[in-house]
């Protein structure tokens, strides 16, 4: 799968629906990013921010919001006090691995968020994972394979296993 494609679609998706970012991420902010997480963010996730840079604080007509550099939070820096429905700051004590992941979207004010692991050092595996209350579900192995996951409406993305039909 073309890294490129993919991010052009989302690109041109976006512009459409008029919920592109008007700003895009500059390579001080990314640097100021990796430096205050003390992480490596990887190259397509870079290229997403300096073309796409989420959804401008909108939701777009499928109900997605994708978040800006600005807006990326680690999962205990986003949920930490989250004690709505469903109950995010549960996935603090039932998730191990929740302080290398960073929330970058969601689906319907948070009945879904996505959240893409982090590390300090380049790795070769950035999977995402599809969160629900306390519930955590890997839906793809890279932040490319996430953007081809919502270009096809899979049901991953919803904690489903097959694709939601039309």
């Amino acid at each position: 799968m073309d890294q490129s494609d993919e991010l052009l679609w989302a690109q041109q998706q976006l512009q459409q629906g008029g919920t592109i970012a008007l700003q895009t991420a500059s390579e001080a902010k990314l640097a100021r990013f990796a430096q205050r997480y003390h992480v490596q963010l990887p190259a397509e996730l870079v290229r997403y921010f300096a073309l796409v840079n989420g959804t401008a604080d909108a939701y777009d007509e499928r109900f997605f919001c994708f978040y800006s550099l600005a807006e990326v939070q680690s999962v205990a820096e986003r949920f930490h006090d989250y004690h709505g429905v469903p109950k995010y700051s549960d996935l603090l004590r039932t998730w191990p691995e929740h302080e290398q992941f960073y929330v970058v979207a969601d689906y319907m004010i948070h009945l879904f968020a996505y959240a893409i692991r982090l590390d300090a050092q380049a790795s070769s595996a950035n999977p995402v994972f599809v969160l629900c209350g306390d519930k955590y579900q890997q839906v793809a192995a890279s932040f490319t394979e996430f953007l081809a996951l919502y270009k096809r409406d899979a049901a991953e993305l919803y904690m489903g296993e097959e694709e939601v039909a039309e």
